[in-house]
C-alpha cells in the first residue's frame, strides 16, 4: 500500500507542477479567462499547495515511521508551516503595500529587501503546502486479527511414538 500511494503522490506532484508551469495556457483551455485577478491568483496558489502537500506526503511515506497509530501532528504543522503561512498572508498586494509604505517608509533599501522578501508568493505557497503535508503521520502495518493463531514447532516440543 505504500509503494502504491508513493507513486500515486509523486504522479500528482508532476500533474500539479505542470498544472502550474502551464498554468495560462490551462486556463485559456478551459475557457476561465474571463474571471477576476484575484481569483485567478488564488487558483495558483491553491495549486501551489497542492503541490506541496503532494510532495510534503510523498517524503512522509517515504519514511519509515515507528509509531502506533497514524495522526496528524499539529506540533510540526506548527513549527513549519508557521512562518510560510505568515507570510503567504502577507503577500498579498494590499498587505505587503501597506506594510511597506507605513512601517519602512524612510528607507528605500529597506523597502526594497521587504518587497522582495513578501513578494515570494510561490516560495510561501509550496512550503505552506510541504508544511501540510508533512504534517499527516500514516502508519502500515499488518493487522493481526484475534482469530488468528499460528502454531510453530519448535524442536523442544517432539511428539514422541507411543508404545
Amino acid at each position: 500500500m505504500r509503494i502504491f500511494l508513493i507513486v500515486i503522490s509523486f504522479i500528482n506532484t508532476l500533474l500539479y507542477v505542470l498544472i502550474y508551469a502551464y498554468y495560462d495556457n490551462v486556463l485559456d483551455m478551459l475557457g476561465a479567462t474571463a474571471i477576476s485577478a484575484d481569483l485567478q491568483n488564488l487558483l495558483r496558489t491553491l495549486v501551489l499547495i497542492i503541490a506541496g502537500f503532494c510532495i510534503g506526503i510523498t517524503v512522509m511515506l517515504l519514511l519509515d515511521l515507528k509509531i502506533n497509530r497514524s495522526c496528524f501532528s499539529f506540533k510540526n504543522l506548527l513549527l513549519i508551516g508557521i512562518v510560510p503561512f505568515i507570510l503567504l498572508i502577507l503577500s498579498q498586494g494590499f498587505v505587503s503595500g501597506l506594510i511597506i509604505s507605513r512601517l519602512f517608509s524612510g528607507s528605500e533599501k529597506i523597502q526594497e529587501l521587504v518587497f522582495y522578501l513578501l513578494s515570494r508568493n510561490v516560495l510561501w505557497s509550496v512550503w505552506s503546502g510541504f508544511a501540510l503535508g508533512t504534517s499527516i503521520r500514516p502508519v502500515f502495518r499488518k493487522v493481526r486479527h484475534k482469530h488468528t493463531v499460528t502454531y510453530i514447532l519448535r524442536d523442544d516440543d517432539i511428539i514422541g511414538m507411543k508404545e
